[in-house]
């Protein structure tokens, strides 16, 4: 599913656009050609019409295929409208619609009012132009109203890639904050955690140097209140790892479909399995985790479908998701983790594309030996 993908939507845009504009100039061409021109016309249309072609492909392939920056080809739009109007002036109404495509194209590479206010005046003066050459009204009206159409399309076309662009990297700043704010929210429990307890036995250590000659007695005590602090401070951290590392498959499934959601992916899940032993909960959730990842990296997807299923001896969880990239189907770094994962407690995990579809599928056996304390 690679069409969706920023850079492969570049190319088949970049292509179409050009493909559109050489089929239109083509056809202004031919249909000059039917006015039966000097070898000399010939010549110079031939040479007009490439430098026009030249100044939008270099355009069209900057902007749109490579996503470089707009606003810095204003010299390609200056001489591909030029030499549209000398062609118009030269040899006639044959040619009125080639400004407006013109127009059409450069207005990708346009930024702010630039962007309508060009389009607008080349389409007056076209309009004007072909007053001039008493061309009938109806046909000026039909001309204008075709090429206004042609300069939606293709600026829109442009524009699209831009905007696919951006998306696309919102969904990996969101997946960036999403790691970002948990280790804030790990870090600030570790500071609630042991920033107290510490600052205690900091207090306590210096009053039990200050009572080591003086009062003996009074420093064995603070050594024995800063053992109860510090076992009580490991006793409080290790809550706080096991927290972190272990969160329930409901907030685990919770968690996923909240950033999924944050990144514009519908999220359907089925109710999670109750009675889990935990490490199976485990296991399922760091699959849940690692398909969610795996979806903000690697598709473009709007839907996503979670389901579980359950049987005497194992359980398994299917996530689904629409529009992938081309190669999502390869097992990457965190696709292979979750593998090596699942093999080490005799589970399984497959996923591929599905009727156009990417499907992760894990397998856990419920009877995972516990694990030593």
């Amino acid at each position: 599913m690679d069409r969706w993908n920023p850079g492969t939507l570049g190319r088949v845009v970049a292509l179409l656009i050009l493909g559109t504009t050489v089929a239109f100039t083509a056809e202004a061409f031919f249909l000059w050609l039917s006015t039966h021109p000097s070898a000399i016309d010939v010549l110079f249309a031939v040479l007009a019409v490439a430098g026009v072609l030249a100044g939008l492909g270099r355009i069209v392939w900057a902007v749109v295929r490579r996503a470089a920056a707009r606003g810095e080809h204003l010299v390609d739009v200056a001489i591909a409208t030029s030499l549209a109007f000398a062609l118009l002036l030269a040899f006639g109404p044959a040619w009125l619609a080639l400004p407006s495509l013109v127009a059409g194209v450069s207005a990708i590479s346009l930024t702010g009012r630039k962007r309508w206010i060009f389009p607008l005046v080349v389409l007056v003066v076209t309009a004007g132009l072909a007053l001039l050459m008493q061309v009938p009204a109806y046909a000026v009206a039909e001309v204008l109203l075709r090429s206004l159409v042609t300069i939606v399309v293709l600026a829109g076309m442009g524009l699209l890639v831009t905007y696919a662009s951006e998306v696309h990297a919102n969904r990996d700043e969101l997946a960036r904050m999403a790691v970002v704010e948990e280790r804030l929210r790990f870090a600030r429990d570790l500071h609630d955690v042991l920033g107290r307890g510490l600052s205690v036995v900091r207090l306590k250590a210096e009053l039990g140097v200050r009572f080591m000659d003086t009062d003996p007695d009074a420093a064995r005590t603070q050594l024995v209140q800063i053992a109860e602090l510090a076992g009580g401070s490991v006793s409080e951290l290790r809550k706080v790892i096991a927290g972190y590392r272990q969160p329930s498959l409901a907030e685990e499934l919770r968690g996923t479909s909240s950033i999924l959601s944050l990144a514009g992916v519908r999220v359907v899940a089925d109710p999670v399995p109750e009675g889990l032993p935990g490490p199976v909960a485990e296991v399922i959730g760091s699959a849940i985790r690692e398909g969610g990842t795996n979806i903000l990296r690697h598709s473009a997807a709007e839907n996503c479908r979670v389901e579980f299923a359950r049987d005497p001896s194992c359980v398994l969880v299917r996530i689904r998701n629409d529009r992938p990239h081309a190669g999502g189907t390869r097992a990457g770094h965190g696709l292979t983790g979750l593998a090596e994962r699942l093999a080490a407690v005799r589970g399984t995990l497959e996923h591929g594309e599905v009727d156009g579809d990417f499907v992760l599928t894990a397998r856990v056996p419920l009877d995972l030996p516990r694990k030593s304390s």
